[in-house]
């Protein structure tokens, strides 16, 4: 049961700290354009990596913990669902190569930043 109510909890912070980062983006970004799903889902990508060498390979940090981690915070924090939608209004809105080229990016540099932080976490002692 302490499991779940960690998950519930770090998921609310990942869905707050996705908000307010998403409030912080959009401003930055051009009207159409979903930069701020895309930085997002990109660091959420990252961290994802850091948490799993930290929770898997080292065991620095326990396995409720790297759960609640993964599940929650990174679960909450970062939406395919979003990048999802983006992408159908692009092509709604006859913006298919935006679309492809946004997809396709949103899940090549994740995986690529996902590796970043997996070898950047196994760089750095403990």
């Amino acid at each position: 049961m302490r499991l779940y109510f960690m998950i519930g909890i770090f998921g609310l912070v990942g869905i707050f700290a996705r908000y307010g980062l998403n409030l912080l983006f959009i401003k930055q970004s051009p009207p159409g354009l979903p930069i701020s799903t895309f930085l997002i889902n990109l660091l959420g990508s990252f961290l994802i990596g850091v948490v799993y060498v930290l929770g898997v390979e080292r065991s620095a940090i326990s396995n409720e913990i790297r759960t609640a981690l993964m599940v929650g915070l990174l679960g909450g924090f970062t939406t395919f669902s979003s990048l999802s939608l983006e992408a159908a209004v692009l092509i709604k809105n006859s913006q298919e190569l935006l679309a492809l080229t946004y997809v396709l990016a949103s899940t090549v540099c994740g995986i690529l930043l996902t590796f970043g932080g997996i070898f950047l976490t196994r760089s750095i002692s403990l």
